[in-house]
C-alpha cells in the first residue's frame, strides 16, 4: 500500500488553481487562456490581465478512466470530460456523480469536492470537478 502525503505549504501555494478556475485574458486581441501566463497565446502581447472563470460549460466529449494516481484509487472508476467552458477555452477535468456515461452536450458546472486524505495524518485534499447539471440534446 502506497501511503499519500498532503503538504498543506504546497497546498496553500496552489490554492488559486485548486478551488477556482483563473485564466488570463489578453487586453489587445481578448482571447482567454486557461493557464496563467505572462503573454497572449494567440498574438503574442504582454498586455494580459488575471480573471476568474464563471465555471460553466458543455460537456464536448467523456471517456472512463480505470488507471489512477497513487492515493485516488478509492474514486475509480472515474470520467473525465473535455468541457467547453462558456467564457470560450477547452479544458480536460473530473467528472464528479456520474453513475453512467455523460451525454455529449450536456451543461456542467465546476464544484468542490474531495479529491484525497492523508493516510498519516487525516489532512483532506480538496479540488474542482464538474457536475453535470443538464443533459443534452
Amino acid at each position: 500500500m502506497i501511503t499519500v502525503r498532503i503538504s498543506p505549504p504546497q497546498v496553500w501555494r496552489a490554492k488559486q488553481s485548486l478551488y477556482k478556475l483563473a485564466a488570463t485574458k489578453c487586453n489587445r486581441c481578448g482571447n482567454i487562456d486557461v493557464y496563467s501566463s505572462a503573454f497572449c497565446s494567440k498574438c503574442g502581447s504582454n498586455e494580459v490581465s488575471s480573471i476568474n472563470l464563471s465555471g460553466n460549460g458543455t460537456l464536448i466529449f467523456s471517456t472512463k478512466n480505470f488507471q489512477q494516481r497513487a492515493g485516488y484509487e478509492k474514486s475509480m472508476p472515474q470520467f473525465v470530460g473535455l468541457i467547453k467552458l462558456d467564457e470560450g477555452p477547452e479544458i480536460v477535468a473530473p467528472l464528479t456523480d456520474v453513475d453512467e456515461e455523460p451525454k455529449e452536450g450536456s451543461r456542467v458546472t465546476a464544484v468542490l469536492r474531495k479529491l484525497t486524505v492523508d493516510s498519516s495524518n487525516g489532512l483532506i485534499e480538496y479540488g474542482l470537478k464538474f457536475k453535470v447539471i443538464s443533459d443534452g440534446p
